[in-house]
């Protein structure tokens, strides 16, 4: 009987369906008009045969693993909705499903958001030397190019002659042999290769400027087809087959695979499970063949691919570990259950919608979440539009967020707070980040980094610049230009240092304590425990693992949980993962940067290229730290425990910030020349308060229609790149209407202000008193006459309105004095 007649018999006695028996055939055919080149026409029908029942059985036992895992996982996730109670004790499935992807002071199991980090984390700790030796210098760029490409060409089997960089390139093995094991293990199929190497990049906008004829001739010489193995069938790819393979390559690249999509109104996307071996399927001959693609059709830096690979692994792990392989399919479960229990909670009510509605409120957020979890949310309608604006937003960010590590001090209230509530120390955090901020000292930098935490400062672009924006999705001129500001500002190290002390702080208190049964520990670390799913029985298992030494200090390593003989792999490595998951979640109160649930309220669905998503994201600029903020602090005050408890973690986080943002006001006030403001008044401690909470800018309003760049509030709230163009109409246009009528246009004076809002570092705070009044003061006083008239007014204005004085006058090219620091209390 031939394969033919197997295949419609199984087809008939419903066996198997008709898709698959159809990808069967299609197969055999495919194989056999391979093999008939090379042997026989009876030889080649039997080898066929092998290979194409070979692979459905391949394909079948991994149908029936995913189908396992997915039902566990969606099992499991019901489960925990159904455990989630809400502030008021209620069963909440629909909040639940939003605690499923983010950080919730009320649920007791983990998060996608969490997971990514504690992965990330765990798989950067892995590499260390490796992010150490290839950290990012002051502009974005990497270091030690010459040793990176001799990481390649070890990391392709090839002898460099460099011992360091054989070392490098096991360590990244070993992190990316980690991040497939992991993914498998959570139901992906990512076949191991020995000589894989690195992951390719591919440029979709190089890739759709060539046809595939150029496409394939410049990548068939380079490739090893020996290598390059169908993963069904086992056999090596040639010929015909090979041709065919490639060009659906090709598709998927240039059409970022939507060449895989069939409409059908079903919502898109394959199993997640099912991606991530499309990087292992093409095979270079070299090193030097992969450099050289890279550089033709994806990224030149090696660096930034391995990165990305890192951090897209470590996404979508967490994805398929909490929602199982087919992790959308598994979210339309649980938001469909969760509209049902609303429904039938209206019912049993007697009717109305209000808790249907309540219900899918939740389930749009939790969409919108992930939405911005997988990545849709940042795929762009117009690539074009979309890049443009984004650029934009980081020139604007270069040009105006120079002072931001001076605001960025209130991390210090926030770190208390978040040490305080989860039962650590409350000040040796701020001996340990300035330790992490002395650049001659290494040693601490690379610990924590060992420890399982995140760094962000050495593997990313824009990391700070994400934490007041609100995204890093922007061309690289532009994203590079603002991560040099941010990093020479100091906000950047600053941000990663507080991170970075506070997570190791963690670390040793539980290295401290471990000697302490659970119910001997205090009772806030208790709570932080039980929190994050570790109770006493796990706690005991904890402890005992023998704690990580560096030069006399004890830290409780995650990873060392994890390597624990005694104990069951999966056990070990859940406990190792809740560990990690609880430092780097409470490390995000301590030093709050993006919220996944705020960003998604505030952008919702609107996708960047249309002229909604990038309104909105004008109007979100810069206040993602507040919003962070509501979603951190001030929900977890509102979630305490009867209404003493939250006026106590209300009122104490509302102080600390309000006089960590007095400081930083004041702070900001003689960078600008002034001296500070009297805290005499109200109105003050008003704008300190708005300091404090990352709105320092609607600060000026307590005082004046205007704000300190004379804009009024409705201009301020629509955003800068809504005040950007503003700007460039009052200064083109508006002068150009003036022009032919007899009033004076002001062009240099407005040509004067525009390079003050706009000069890329202009306002890094250091610099820019110096910047100003020896250049542009200089530039308008020569183009506008009415330059000296108006510094007075400027002056006389903030003696008016804010009882201040400069200690260095708009116009002088020297100071008068040194600022009068007494101001603050006399006024």
């Amino acid at each position: 009987m031939s394969l033919r007649d197997c295949i419609n018999r199984a087809v008939a006695a419903g066996e198997m369906d008709p898709g698959r028996a159809n990808q069967a055939q299609g197969l055999f055919d495919e194989l056999e008009a391979e093999l008939r080149g090379r042997m026989n026409r009876d030889e080649a029908a039997r080898q066929a045969a092998a290979g194409t029942v070979e692979a459905v059985r391949r394909e079948t036992a991994e149908r029936r693993r995913q189908t396992l895992l997915q039902i566990r996982a969606s099992q499991a996730r019901l489960q925990d909705l159904r455990s989630f109670r809400n502030a008021r004790g209620e069963e909440d499935l629909g909040a639940a499903l939003v605690a499923l992807l983010d950080q919730d002071d009320l649920a007791r199991f983990s998060n996608v958001e969490a997971r990514r980090r504690a992965i990330r984390g765990r798989l950067h700790a892995r590499m260390e030397e490796v992010l150490f030796s290839f950290r990012r210098d002051l502009i974005g760029r990497v270091r030690n190019k010459a040793k990176l490409e001799n990481l390649v060409r070890e990391a392709f089997g090839e002898d460099s002659g460099d011992p360091a960089a054989r070392e490098l390139a096991r360590a990244w093995a070993e992190a990316a042999e980690f991040a497939r094991l992991r993914f498998n293990a959570a139901g992906g199929h990512i076949p191991k290769r020995q000589d894989w190497g690195l992951p390719q990049h591919h440029d979709t906008l190089k890739v759709r400027r060539v046809r595939f004829e150029d496409w394939r001739d410049f990548i068939v010489p380079r490739l090893d087809p020996r290598r390059m193995v169908d993963e069904l069938t086992g056999l090596p790819l040639s010929g015909a087959r090979l041709e065919l393979a490639l060009r659906q390559v090709y598709e998927t690249i240039r059409t970022e695979g939507f060449n895989k999509l069939t409409p059908s109104g079903v919502p898109a996307g394959s199993k997640l499970a099912n991606r991530r071996a499309d990087h292992r399927f093409l095979v270079f001959r070299s090193a030097e063949a992969w450099l050289q693609y890279q550089a033709r059709f994806g990224d030149t830096d090696p660096f930034s691919a391995m990165m990305a690979h890192i951090d897209g692994m470590a996404r979508d792990i967490a994805r398929m570990e909490i929602l199982g392989p087919n992790d959308r399919a598994t979210l339309r479960f649980l938001a469909q259950t969760a509209e049902k229990a609303g429904v039938a909670r209206d019912v049993a009510a007697g009717g109305g919608t209000k808790f249907q509605d309540r219900a899918r409120g939740r389930i749009k957020l939790a969409n919108d979440m992930f939405a911005a979890i997988s990545g849709n949310a940042n795929a762009p309608v117009n690539g074009r539009i979309a890049r443009t604006f984004a650029g934009l937003r980081s020139f604007l960010t270069s040009a105006q967020l120079g002072a931001a590590a001076i605001s960025a001090l209130t991390d210090l209230s926030f770190q208390r707070i978040a040490a305080r509530h989860a039962g650590l120390p409350q000040v040796e955090t701020m001996g340990r980040l300035l330790k992490l901020l002395n650049p001659a000292d290494a040693a601490d930098r690379r610990l924590a980094v060992r420890l399982g935490l995140i760094a962000e400062h050495w593997s990313s672009v824009a990391m700070a610049h994400a934490r007041y924006v609100g995204e890093i999705q922007a061309p690289e001129i532009a994203a590079r230009l603002s991560d040099f500001v941010l990093r020479i500002s100091g906000l950047s190290p600053w941000t990663q240092a507080g991170r970075w002390a506070f997570g190791m702080e963690f670390l040793g208190h539980l290295a401290d304590v471990r000697g302490r049964r659970f119910a001997a520990l205090r009772p806030e670390l208790r709570a932080t425990l039980r929190r994050y799913g570790i109770g006493a029985d796990a706690w005991e298992v904890i402890r005992a693992t023998d704690p990580y030494d560096f030069e006399g200090a004890a830290f409780l390593r995650p990873d060392d949980v994890a390597s624990r003989a005694d104990l069951a792999p999966q056990v070990a490595d859940d406990l190792a993962t809740r560990l990690l998951e609880m430092v780097q979640s409470e490390t995000e109160f301590a030093v709050p940067s993006q919220s996944l649930r705020g960003r998604a309220l505030m952008v919702s669905d609107l996708q960047p290229g249309t002229l909604q998503g990038e309104l909105i994201r004008s109007f979100a600029m810069y206040k993602s730290f507040a919003i962070s903020l509501v979603f951190t602090h001030i929900r977890r005050g509102l979630l305490q425990k009867g209404a003493l408890a939250k006026g106590q973690y209300l009122l104490n986080l509302t102080i600390s910030a309000t006089l960590f943002g007095a400081l930083a006001l004041n702070l900001k006030e003689i960078s600008k020349g002034r001296d500070p403001r009297p805290m005499t008044s109200p109105e003050f401690w008003a704008s300190a308060m708005l300091q404090g909470g990352g709105l320092g800018i609607f600060g000026d309003f307590v005082f004046a229609d205007l704000n300190r760049f004379d804009r009024g509030l409705a201009e301020t709230l629509a955003g800068p790149v809504i005040g950007f163009f503003n700007d460039v109409r009052r200064l083109t246009l508006g002068n150009l209407v003036q022009l032919p009528g007899d009033d004076p246009t002001n062009f240099g004076r407005e040509l004067a202000n525009f390079l003050r809002r706009y000069t890329p570092g202009g306002s890094v705070w250091y610099a820019r008193l110096a910047y100003e009044r020896m250049l542009l003061d200089e530039l308008q006083r020569f183009a506008d006459p009415q330059a000296g008239r108006k510094f007075r007014q400027l002056e006389r204005r903030y003696r008016r309105d804010f009882g201040q004085r400069y200690f260095w006058k708009p116009g002088r090219s020297l100071p008068e004095r040194p600022p009068d620091l007494s101001s603050a209390i006399e006024g």
